[in-house]
């Protein structure tokens, strides 16, 4: 060194170190016992230990309380899914169709009484759906359990009236199946076109009940067509053998003269005078006459001629003073004697 070194300052201070929480000043002069460092170091360790339980325990019931607040959450879901579906099922076709069929349209009416009974029973029952508690482990549980019976009790009632419902369809369709089977067994030789019989057969077959139904509707207005076509086949058969009758009777009724009626002259007859002075009527005879009736003429008396002088003759009135004289003539039929001009 160039420059000439001064003399040491004994007078400055060093500077002191800092002292840790595990450390203890001790005099210059003097040592750490022993004993000391283990103490400090187990000390440590036991506060350690204990943080790292406390938080371990606050994580793991940490987590109990997500995955129960997680299957409550699953259980309340399932309850109000089950309610909605047993209210839709309760408002959809397939129920109102079953419980306005009548006990005249099924082959058995207690299962139309069941289901009413039933469905009454459900819509006046009304189960409320719990919310699922925000903490409290035992609570979050007790509420899961209940959602899970009243989801269950839904679904339960679901399928009792749904299988009640189809009780009813499955009567409805037996009895439809077994009219039907009526008809198709009366019907044999009284339909117009036998196919529809063959149709409405493959109909019960299927126990479709829309097919059935137009099968049978076919059947019955092939029935009526082939009764009319017959009535009317009747009626024109019987107004031929009428027009028939009547050409007949009219071709035998034939004229007068003829074998029908009418009459023709008489010859012969009339008044011949007897033994005792009077006159007898003797009746004309038909010199024809029909065979299908004619008559005899009532006999009528002759013009008043001229008296010609007295008559001696029995029976006979007047004489010579101007009047004519009349007589009386017996017919000889036995009827009672008519007074007759004596010429």
């Amino acid at each position: 060194m160039n420059e000439k070194e001064g003399p040491m300052n004994m007078n400055v201070t060093p500077p002191v170190e800092p002292v840790t929480e595990f450390e203890v000043p001790l005099p210059p002069d003097r040592k750490r016992p022993k004993w000391l460092v283990p103490l400090i170091a187990g000390s440590t360790a036991v506060v350690v230990l204990a943080a790292v339980g406390t938080g371990g325990y606050l994580y793991w019931n940490h987590d109990r309380l997500t995955a129960a607040s997680e299957e409550c959450a699953t259980s309340y879901d399932r309850a109000v899914k089950a309610r909605k579906k047993l209210t839709e099922y309760l408002e959809s076709d397939a129920v109102k169709t079953a419980i306005r069929v009548k006990d005249s349209e099924v082959k058995d009416a207690k299962t139309v009484g069941t289901l009413a009974s039933t469905v009454k029973a459900v819509e006046k029952t009304k189960t409320d759906i719990p919310e699922c508690p925000a903490d409290g482990l035992k609570d979050i549980k007790a509420v899961t359990a209940r959602l899970d019976k009243t989801a269950t009790a839904y679904e339960k009632t679901v399928n009792e009236v749904r299988g009640k419902a189809n009780a009813v369809n499955a009567s409805k369709t037996d009895k439809t199946v077994a009219d039907a089977t009526k008809v198709l067994d009366d019907s044999k030789g009284r339909v117009k076109d036998d196919k529809v019989r063959t149709a409405l057969e493959n109909a019960i077959k299927t126990k479709d009940e829309k097919a059935i139904s137009d099968a049978v509707k076919a059947v019955n207005d092939s029935i009526k067509a082939k009764s009319d076509a017959d009535a009317k086949a009747k009626a024109e058969k019987a107004k031929q053998t009428a027009e028939d009758t009547a050409q007949t009777s009219g071709n035998d009724s034939g004229s007068a003269g003829d074998t029908g009626g009418g009459y023709t002259g008489y010859t012969g007859g009339g008044y011949t005078q007897s033994q005792g002075g009077g006159y007898t009527y003797t009746p004309q005879q038909s010199t024809g006459g029909s065979t299908g009736g004619g008559y005899t003429p009532t006999p009528q008396p002759q013009p008043q001629q001229p008296s010609q002088g007295g008559g001696n003759g029995g029976g006979s009135t007047g004489g010579d003073d101007g009047y004519e004289n009349m007589c009386f003539a017996y017919p000889t039929d036995g009827s009672p004697a008519i007074q007759v001009p004596c010429s």
